[in-house]
């Protein structure tokens, strides 16, 4: 029974292993210009906080779900009944996906850290983004407990468990577009969110989704949501494009991103001069008495 359970993970390509690390390598190289972005800036203006949130947690879902599907191969590697490149390659997925949410929960960490104290940085949305970050923080500890319920259980929890975190993986990537699509046509510029890095996304997400598909015992609810978010990230691309070239050849955009800079410094300015004169009158206070 473990041999024919374990046969499908056997007979692994080459081809389709290295074309998988290329994947691998792509994926990390396509978030660096949204990090760039984020560092030059020194602003969230343009990223949806709730954007963010779905984004990170649609990242965590699909983790979980293929830390559970993987735990298949993993037993027959452990048995032996594997060789180590059929091993090594049965976790493809795994490592993609890991690398993936790790890259994606950064977009979120980075924000955190290099927009604090910024004076471009509108402080009530940053206060949302930290509550944004408190809520994946939270969810990865749920997300960890369920790991260790569903590979200590019964296989039928473990297999309820992992097309649960699928199936909300693509609701969430669904829904995660709209604030986003949303908050860039209400702006009418990308802002901070990175044209360069969609550009290597779309068509990238793409071909992810059929190295997925195709991989030795893949499940539908493992690349699912990577089929549907670059369906969804190719219409907000198309939206950036346009304001960004096409649009008054840009410089609506730029115009419409400047102002809205301009604003929030303007506010941060008034309220750290108010700030200062409520702590200047607090110490006289203190001195009078």
């Amino acid at each position: 029974m473990a041999s024919d359970h374990c046969s499908k993970y056997e007979g692994a390509s080459t081809i389709n292993f290295v074309f998988s690390i290329l994947i691998t390598l792509g994926i990390i190289i396509s978030y660096i210009p949204q990090y760039r972005r984020i560092w030059l800036k020194r602003t969230s203006e343009g990223l949806s906080a709730t954007f963010l949130l779905l984004g990170s947690s649609s990242s965590i879902f699909t983790f979980t779900n293929i830390i559970l599907i993987s735990s298949k191969a993993r037993e027959c590697c452990y048995s032996g009944a594997l060789s180590p490149f059929n091993c090594i390659n049965s976790q493809l997925n795994l490592i993609q996906i890991g690398v993936q949410c790790i890259c994606a929960i950064l977009i979120l960490v980075f924000v955190l850290i290099w927009t604090n104290h910024s004076v471009k940085q509108d402080r009530e949305e940053y206060a949302r983004i930290v509550r944004v970050g408190n809520i994946v923080w939270a969810h990865a500890l749920v997300s960890l407990v369920e790991v260790i319920v569903g590979l200590y259980t019964k296989k039928r929890w473990l297999y309820a468990i992992a097309n649960t975190n699928g199936l909300l993986s693509t609701a969430l990537t669904v829904v995660k577009y709209v604030p986003q699509i949303w908050t860039t046509y209400h702006l009418k510029h990308p802002g901070t969110l990175s044209v360069g890095m969609m550009c290597i996304q779309t068509p990238g997400g793409f071909v992810f989704a059929a190295t997925l598909y195709f991989t030795k015992g893949s499940h539908w609810s493992s690349w699912i949501s990577y089929f549907v978010a670059a369906l969804l990230q190719g219409t907000l691309l198309a939206l950036c494009l346009y304001y960004d070239y096409f649009r008054n050849s840009g410089v609506s955009a730029q115009l419409a991103e400047r102002a809205q800079i301009e604003r929030i410094v303007s506010e941060n300015e008034r309220e750290d001069i108010h700030e200062a004169a409520h702590e200047e009158s607090e110490e006289e206070r203190r001195l009078l008495e």
